[in-house]
């Protein structure tokens, strides 16, 4: 009688052994998340075996991967806040947890940044000449709209024009490659993608939430390259509506303090109400643009 009990007991033990196995668990590190970057990193814990799913307000449903019971999600953010519904099933069983993701503020409109980046990389491909010909455009179009021109200086000025835009549309095709797309769609997508230099945006109904610019660390000892990651992080800073100087100074003060004290973080740099934070990979340098 006594072996049958504590066969039943150990019996017993072994099924809700085995049942607790088999039960589908879900946490999340928070419930409100905030933008660290371009997107809100989600984060939590669940079966090593279980299949993640989730859904962005009323969005499709996206699977992730789960490592060893871990997983991510990296919700891009709005200037709303958005619902992300989490879905784990291990089994037949599933379990579901609902977090936020609170509003980010947009760096600006992606049309408008875009439009002065790209406008300055072409100019800045011109010709001394032919930027001196933009420059005094810009005045004779004024006195031709006053009336101050007569018809001899008319027809100069639509000459200086067809030259202009001719030598703008050679500068901007020898430059395509460094130019911020059109319409890029909603999303984290690569911008921009050179040798030296990588552009990520993180764009919501045009609203750019953040940028990021990369560069290979090698690269940088080049000085080529170095000027190209110059150039692109002055325009990025001045497009987005920042004081270029400021920035890059505070940026060259902390290179060379890295240069002596191999230091691999500083301060966030602030300028107009634009954010630009440093991180390091072991090969790459990471410059975050937010707001």
């Amino acid at each position: 009688m006594k072996k049958t009990v504590v066969g039943l007991v150990v019996s017993l033990g072994l099924v809700s052994l085995l049942a607790g196995c088999g039960q589908a668990k879900l946490t999340t590190s928070k419930t409100n998340y905030h933008q660290n970057g371009m997107v809100a990193v989600v984060k939590g814990t669940t079966n090593k075996k279980a299949h993640l799913s989730y859904q962005i307000d009323q969005g499709a449903t996206h699977k992730t991967s789960v490592r060893e019971g871990i997983y991510v999600v990296q919700v891009p953010t709005t200037t709303k806040q958005q619902t992300v519904t989490l879905k784990a099933k291990t089994g037949s069983k599933t379990i579901e947890k609902k977090v936020t993701v609170a509003a980010g503020t947009a760096v600006g409109q992606y049309q408008a940044i875009a439009d002065k980046y790209n406008q300055a990389v072409i100019g800045m491909a011109l010709s001394k000449a032919d930027q001196a010909k933009a420059q005094s455009l810009q005045k004779q179009a004024a006195a031709a709209k006053a009336g101050q021109l007569a018809p001899a200086q008319l027809m100069a000025l639509q000459q200086t024009q067809k030259d202009v835009q001719a030598a703008m549309q050679q500068a901007k095709t020898a430059k395509k490659d460094q130019l911020l797309p059109a319409k890029p769609a909603d999303g984290v997508h690569q911008l921009v993608k050179t040798d030296n230099v990588v552009i990520r945006g993180a764009i919501a109904d045009q609203d750019v939430m953040g940028l990021t610019l990369i560069a290979p660390i090698k690269a940088l000892k080049d000085k080529a390259a170095l000027k190209e990651f110059g150039t692109s992080f002055a325009l990025l800073a001045q497009s987005t509506g920042a004081d270029s100087k400021k920035v890059m100074s505070e940026f060259s003060k902390f290179t060379k303090k890295n240069k002596k004290s191999n230091q691999t973080t500083m301060k966030t740099i602030t300028s107009n109400g634009v954010k630009f934070n440093t991180g390091f990979s072991a090969s790459h340098l990471y410059i975050y643009i937010t707001k």
